[in-house]
């Protein structure tokens, strides 16, 4: 029976263990979280709810504070995981949701990598405990891994895949042509290269168009690309899922369909960001050996990273240079600073923990204002 590490129960850990739990595998789940409480009653929830489904999962709930590295290292040692995924965040992105409208509206336009110092910090504390441990277990990294995931590899930290951004769109955009087509979803295949970029703007206050892609759409195993308007199809392919935070059941799906794939060694072929530490969302096949990015002939690998460094910097992202410095957009920059009082253009990695308390009071202190 593998072991499997799922570290944070919010809302996308919480919808990773309804789902887990009423699968019929042979995983047994540690599952861990700053608020061991939190983590039991999740546990309890989703076993409960297995009941009657005839499943038996086996989960440990337990307390891990992904500050004291050396403790999660030895946990890893301990464990052994095949898998460890990471579902945590320090600020979540849709908490500005709670300001008002055009302020809202106003920090939203920064675009969400400006929050990337709260987005990396938990994930890169928790890549660098599986290095410590001598192990090599396929690390999933949740946390807007289009973005996390490149710094990481630049600093000899990449996870081994992301969950969700590319990997929402591809099966809304399935979804929407097999509507739009009466064509069923089996016989419809697409490559899809984007950023999160793409996941954002139809759905999100301020957020910028223009982002570039690439969509080949086939039917049946035939190229019918052209017979479609591809810009169409990525806006409103988005726009088939409902307002809020719905959406976050896809990237729990997301996360268990990638964990299966390569524990199981599926070779199987689907979407998704942040493979190997690249930036943006890819086709891939992921088996045992990991995640390969599985490009067709009309696109090659060189032009694809560029498309999705270009989407980053209408996300806040100038540059992630090579040793993972940080470089703010100027518009970001200046957002972030006048809204918030933020005033950062560039970090390092090893920065990333001051200065996303840095954000989360900063913050705070702006919500108070409106919080009557």
């Amino acid at each position: 029976m593998e072991k499997i590490i799922l570290v944070g129960v919010g809302n996308v850990g919480q919808h990773l263990l309804e789902f887990a739990a009423r699968e019929n595998d042979e995983f047994e789940w540690i599952v861990a979280d700053i608020n061991e409480e939190k983590a039991r009653w999740a546990c309890n929830n989703a076993e409960i709810g297995a009941a009657h489904h005839g499943q038996h999962p086996k989960f440990h709930p337990m307390k891990i504070d992904l500050f004291e590295i050396e403790k999660t290292t030895e946990l890893i040692q301990r464990e052994r995981p095949a898998a460890i995924v990471n579902c945590t965040v320090l600020h979540t992105w849709h908490l500005i949701r709670q300001l008002p409208k055009d302020l809202y509206a106003k920090i939203s336009s920064a675009g969400l990598g400006a929050w990337l110092p709260c987005q990396l910090t938990l994930g890169m504390n928790l890549a660098q405990a599986i290095k410590d441990s001598g192990l090599s277990p396929y690390y999933i990294n949740s946390s807007l891994s289009c973005m996390t995931n490149p710094v990481l590899g630049k600093i000899g930290l990449a996870p081994t895949i992301g969950i969700g951004n590319v990997d929402l769109i591809a099966p809304a955009i399935l979804t929407y042509i097999s509507q739009k087509t009466s064509v069923p979803r089996y016989n419809i295949e697409i490559y899809l290269v984007c950023h999160h970029q793409h996941w954002v703007y139809p759905r999100e206050a301020g957020y910028k168009p223009g982002a570039p892609y690439f969509l080949k759409i086939m039917i049946a195993g035939e190229d019918v690309t052209k017979q479609f308007d591809t810009d169409k199809v990525m806006y409103e392919a988005v726009k088939l899922y409902p307002p809020g935070i719905a959406f976050t059941t896809v990237s729990a799906s997301s996360a268990l369909k990638n964990l299966k794939a390569m524990v199981f060694n599926q070779g199987l072929r689907t979407h998704s960001p942040g493979p190997n530490g690249l930036p943006g969302g890819y086709p891939v096949r992921l088996s045992a050996k990991g995640a390969e990015i599985v490009l067709p002939p009309e696109i090659a690998l060189e032009e694809a990273i560029k498309m999705n460094e270009k989407s980053g910097r209408l996300d806040s992202i100038e540059e992630i240079q090579n040793d993972g410095t940080v470089v703010f957009t100027d518009y970001a920059y200046n957002i972030m600073k006048e809204t918030l009082g933020f005033d950062c253009r560039s970090f390092q990695p090893s920065e990333a923990k001051e200065l996303a308390f840095e954000q989360m009071a900063c913050y705070k202190k702006l919500a108070r204002k409106y919080s009557n």
